[in-house]
């Protein structure tokens, strides 16, 4: 006798639920995504095979050098700018509104000589280098201004990380001077930020 052939049915998911867990990851990293800083200007740091990634839970203070030998600097640590802000317009006797420390704490970089911050400051950060402003921070034997900005960050949270970003065609000269100025306060351990370099194969 044969046998009888059950019937197939299609197989039919309902794929709601999942479209659903899917919009809400996509809407979770949207919302948490932070974005790439502003940066002053463009630099190419030179490349390294080294893969240790520069983190710091505590903060990092980043020092850039551009191709022109301009020095830039920034931190990620809110209160130590507050701190910085305070203390270099107490220094050099500027009065900073509510609208110049806003455009101060929404800026990435610091990026100008101290004297020309009651001007810099009416303005936001992504006029700055439309007008001109970004001169650099002055960081010689005569006005070191890095140093400053340093040493008030640093007060505010001793626990910050260095980290040198400089282009692979900037002064060395320059580089030096940034060194010497870290050292000066006693910063001989610091990170430097490099482009990614495939490593060598093995040669047998």
């Amino acid at each position: 006798m044969p046998k009888v052939k059950a019937k197939r049915q299609s197989v039919s998911l309902d794929m709601t639920a999942m479209c659903d867990v899917a919009f809400l990851l996509l809407t979770f990293f949207m919302l948490t995504a932070k974005f790439k800083p502003e940066e002053a200007v463009t630099i190419t740091p030179p490349t390294s095979i080294s893969e240790k990634p520069l983190k710091n839970d505590k903060g990092v203070i980043t020092i850039s050098v551009s191709n022109d030998g301009k020095i830039f600097m920034g931190t990620d640590d809110v209160d130590a700018r507050a701190l910085m802000l305070e203390r270099m317009a107490n220094r050099f006797s500027v009065p900073v509104s509510a609208t110049m420390q806003k455009n101060f704490m929404d800026s990435e970089f610091i990026g100008y000589p101290a004297g020309a911050m009651a001007q810099v400051l009416q303005k936001k950060s992504k006029e700055w280098k439309a007008d001109g402003f970004l001169k650099g921070i002055p960081c010689d034997s005569a006005n070191n201004e890095l140093y400053l900005w340093v040493s008030y960050a640093k007060i505010a949270n001793p626990a910050l990380t260095v980290a040198i970003k400089g282009d692979g065609n900037a002064n060395y000269k320059v580089f030096n001077q940034v060194v010497g100025t870290l050292q000066q306060q006693n910063i001989n351990v610091f990170q430097l930020i490099t482009g990614a370099e495939a490593k060598p194969r093995n040669v047998n």
